[in-house]
């Protein structure tokens, strides 16, 4: 895997794609500055107290703030569990919500996607000046009716439809769908295993105990992140070129080219050996 695999994006997007890396971005400075900075101020206070105290520092300001550093560097491992709750049910959600876009981009842009003996009020049609803003609203209506049969059903309906895998690596499909699991048992278990989360997760190497909690190792969270953006990089431009859904240019997106953006966070580096929440691919050697 290269290096810097989460902090990589296509150079041609669909609009739906880019909402999708543009997320996923968002959520990897979410779980990751807390721990970056409580790095940055023990770094500094272990390298500078000498240094700082022979110039002039009243060493116990020094110490003081030290100490408090220290403290919240406790409130974020104790919140490490929660952060990667929220991590993993973030990067499904915001899979989830790529599908369902990019799926009512292609009906919009081929309406014959839509042709079912599903009945339609008149008073919804009525409802729409023009056939091309009916034809938007029906897409919608369909894809949020499919939302609601999970992952397994949206994937049999896009290829039986639109003639098109979702996937073209079975490792990382399988790896999506375990994420879907612990992300329905966080949101609707309180991360409590059940009989279903242990179907769920059949074929894993580890002991679920129904009743006990749920906690996803930290290795989870930067595999789901780059499996799904593996997955919505691939099928974007499979989906786009079949139904001739336009493509933006990556490097002309306001979230790429922002102060915050991709190339800015690959020049901030970690202690070489240590990793953040989303794992040692991403660290850089420095200092």
């Amino acid at each position: 895997m290269p290096e810097n695999e989460l902090l990589i994006f296509p150079d041609h997007v669909t609009e739906s794609s880019s909402e999708f890396h543009k997320q996923h971005l968002s959520d990897m400075m979410l779980i990751s500055v807390s721990d970056l900075l409580a790095r940055h101020h023990e770094r500094f206070f272990a390298e500078s107290h000498e240094k700082l105290t022979q110039n002039g520092i009243d060493h116990n300001i020094l110490f003081r703030h030290l100490s408090k550093a220290l403290v919240y560097r406790e409130h974020i491992d104790e919140t490490q569990a929660a952060r990667f709750e929220v991590a993993i049910t973030r990067t499904v959600d915001n899979f989830l919500c790529y599908v369902a876009d990019v799926l009512t981009q292609a009906m919009i842009t081929c309406p014959q996607i839509l042709k079912s003996q599903e009945q339609v009020a008149m008073a919804d049609i009525l409802e729409h000046s023009s056939i091309e803003e009916f034809t938007h609203w029906a897409a919608e209506q369909h894809v949020a009716r499919l939302s609601f049969k999970g992952l397994p059903a949206i994937a049999e309906y896009i290829e039986k439809r639109l003639g098109l895998s979702i996937y073209t690596n079975r490792d990382d499909w399988d790896a999506v769908k375990r994420a879907v699991a612990v992300r329905n048992l966080i949101v609707h278990r309180r991360s409590r295993i059940d009989d279903r989360f242990i179907r769920s997760m059949a074929g894993v190497e580890a002991s679920f105990n129904k009743g006990e909690r749920y906690t996803p190792p930290p290795s989870m969270i930067p595999e789901v992140m780059k499996c799904t953006k593996r997955i919505v990089g691939d099928f974007d431009l499979r989906i786009a070129k079949k139904f001739k859904i336009p493509l933006l240019d990556t490097n002309e997106l306001p979230w790429y080219v922002a102060p915050t953006g991709p190339e800015v966070l690959k020049q901030v580096p970690l202690r070489q050996g240590e990793s953040s929440v989303t794992g040692p691919e991403t660290s850089t050697t420095g200092t």
